[in-house]
């Protein structure tokens, strides 16, 4: 402790206030690592209303902040010995105890360490126990044994644990799985006082790895599955803290286009709000207008390209060119219409003049004949 106070009255300071009083530095041999309520008295400034004192003010709390780590405390004395007033005051980023990331444009990326799921890194999903396989037929009731591992002699236990105990908890063990709530399909896995959940089985199967029949079993139910951490929406869950008009960025990328779309524009902001937002809330509209456009307004944003068909990942392509404004470019589309509605062919055409009106070249394989019609040249090959 003494060095630590002799360092800091190197450092310019001279006083500290240890229980109620102050002490200066050069004074204070007799203060110990067990003294209680201690402090650093960075400055003592009589207030007035001029500039000056407001440039020594905040110089005091810059430098008190820093040397607290983030926490000051402003003291207020007068004429009274016994008025006095101390404030406590914090630049962390946290509340009740709680110390949150802060946001930056990183957090909301599942591409950047910073704001991806640490268990998945950002993938959505990982090599564990797959719910397919744990129940392969879902139209099979709990007491028709629809919990495959839980089958036979040895591991019925389990099945009837839950079984038994399923009217302390108003269980429907006779209603096909595909019909339960979520809030039941839940409690299969994480089980409760009365029953061991699917989670806590293969836990313990885990546990008992070195048993040659453990891993066997294990490795019948592995596969790739959802993450249980971000449940499979690839951002750390710091980052649903922050909300646009009551929904978290994992709500939003989970709606369709044309619900998402509808949500954007009538989103209401204030003045200061739509200042920071109206670029991006441009940007936003005209992206969304964009694939609504092509027809793929039935998508959501969290959609895997790997699932994607032929002509909606030709249409993505198409909305993207659309956004980057690109002149004097050429464009081959290979039956962009396949799996539209006649209704999303007249907007496709729109889209595809609106192309070719930028200074673009657009050449389409088709064999659709609106579209057809609609081409100022056509070439024709074949008998």
């Amino acid at each position: 402790m003494s060095d630590k106070l002799k360092a800091l009255n190197a450092q310019g300071y001279a006083r500290i206030k240890a229980e109620g009083d102050i002490i200066r530095l050069d004074a204070a041999e007799h203060i110990t690592e067990k003294t209680k309520d201690l402090f650093l008295v960075v400055d003592r400034i009589v207030t007035k209303d001029d500039e000056d004192f407001f440039n020594r003010l905040a110089d005091a709390i810059q430098t008190a902040f820093f040397e607290g780590k983030g926490e000051c405390f402003i003291e207020s004395l007068s004429s009274a010995s016994s008025n006095k007033e101390m404030r406590h005051f914090s630049n962390k980023f946290e509340l009740d105890g709680i110390t949150f990331l802060e946001p930056n444009v990183h957090l909301f990326s599942f591409n950047n360490p910073y704001g991806a799921c640490p268990k998945c890194e950002g993938y959505g999903d990982v090599i564990g126990i797959d719910d397919d396989l744990v129940i392969p037929n879902t139209a099979l009731s709990v007491y028709e044994n629809a919990i495959f591992p839980w089958r036979g002699e040895s591991m019925s236990w389990y099945r009837d644990q839950l079984v038994n105990n399923s009217h302390h908890f108003n269980f429907p063990i006779h209603k096909p799985y595909f019909e339960l709530s979520e809030a039941h399909k839940s409690l299969i896995w994480n089980g409760n006082k009365y029953f061991e959940g699917l989670h806590t089985f293969f836990a313990e199967l885990e546990s008992k790895a070195y048993k040659i029949q453990n891993r066997v079993m294990l490795s019948r139910y592995r596969g790739k599955t959802k993450c249980k951490v971000c449940h499979g929406k690839r951002l750390r869950p710091e980052a649903n803290y922050v909300k646009i008009s009551g929904a978290t960025l994992t709500d939003l990328v989970e709606m369709p286009l044309d619900r998402l779309s509808l949500r954007f524009k009538q989103l209401e902001l204030n003045a200061h709000d739509h200042t920071i937002a109206k670029r991006l809330l441009t940007e936003i509209n005209n992206r969304l207008s964009f694939l609504s456009n092509v027809g793929l307004d039935y998508l959501t944003l969290n959609r895997k390209s790997n699932t994607l068909s032929g002509g909606e990942s030709q249409r993505i392509n198409l909305a993207t060119s659309l956004g980057s404004s690109l002149v004097g470019s050429m464009y081959i589309l290979d039956e962009p219409s396949i799996g539209l509605h006649p209704k999303d062919t007249e907007r496709l055409i729109l889209v595809l003049k609106a192309l070719r009106d930028l200074g673009n070249t657009v050449i389409v394989v088709e064999h659709d004949e609106d579209i057809m019609k609609e081409a100022d040249e056509i070439i024709d090959i074949g008998p």
